[in-house]
């Protein structure tokens, strides 16, 4: 089942670019990567396409994937003209006769797939849809690395949206340990207006994603603490992982 709250955030598609755009540094990292195992890609969750526009740009052969169908629409204006394809579809159960040379999951995507047997069908779609000794590279942040207590509204930040109005971000955080989920409410304040979206997010230990990337044939061949590839360390906010296709 689609968890329908963590849509809420891809609402507006033209303000999340301007809140959350600019990680050159991440777009680079998998344009590295995808220019180390030339051939097809396949970015899952693609969102607005921020990652996989600028693989386009630098001329590989990238498709995306996502559910969100007001991303994709904006995702196909943002890439008119570039030779890149946007397949509205869940990653879960996502099928294609294509094989890939390199497929990616980034802005913690691998987070919002909730259950055991999500990641599941998830891992089976990337080693059904990579080509043999093909490349699997996400990122999802560390649960030892981050702060998971329950916390009321605290200031997070501001962006200016497309109107060029500053707006205020805040929110709260309730983790359930039980299920290790934890579920943010996000509350924007437009000074005029407010809007309130929820998003849950899975924090996965590193040593249960190597037993689940073993037991879905992938090798772990390199893990980064961050898009400049410092290696991972038990208390590194994030876990960048490379893995190939057995």
């Amino acid at each position: 089942m689609i968890d329908h709250n963590n849509l809420e955030e891809y609402r507006d598609p033209m303000n999340y670019d301007l809140e959350f755009g600019g990680e050159m540094h991440k777009h680079d990292f998998y344009l590295d990567m995808a220019r180390s195992n030339l051939g097809k890609v396949l970015d899952l969750a693609c969102g607005t396409g921020m990652t996989t526009i600028h693989l386009a740009r630098a001329g590989i052969d990238i498709t995306g994937v996502d559910i969100a169908a007001s991303m994709l629409a904006y995702a196909r204006v943002k890439a008119e003209g570039l030779p890149v394809e946007f397949i509205e579809a869940d990653a879960r159960t996502f099928e294609s006769d294509q094989r890939y040379a390199m497929i990616y999951l980034t802005g913690n995507a691998f987070q919002a797939f909730l259950s055991d047997e999500d990641q599941l069908a998830l891992l089976h779609t990337v080693h059904e849809h990579l080509e043999p000794g093909g490349l699997f590279v996400f990122e999802t942040r560390n649960p030892e690395g981050n702060d998971l207590s329950d916390e009321g509204e605290e200031n997070w930040g501001t962006f200016v949206d497309i109107d060029g109005i500053t707006v205020k971000v805040s929110g709260t955080q309730t983790y359930d340990a039980d299920n290790q989920i934890m579920h943010w409410v996000t509350i924007r304040d437009w000074g005029y207006r407010h809007t309130t979206s929820r998003i849950a997010c899975r924090f996965t230990d590193n040593a249960t994603l190597h037993r689940l990337l073993t037991s879905h044939n992938f090798t772990i061949e390199d893990q980064y603490a961050d898009w400049n590839k410092r290696p991972f360390t038990p208390l590194a906010s994030s876990i960048v992982s490379v893995c190939r296709k057995n």
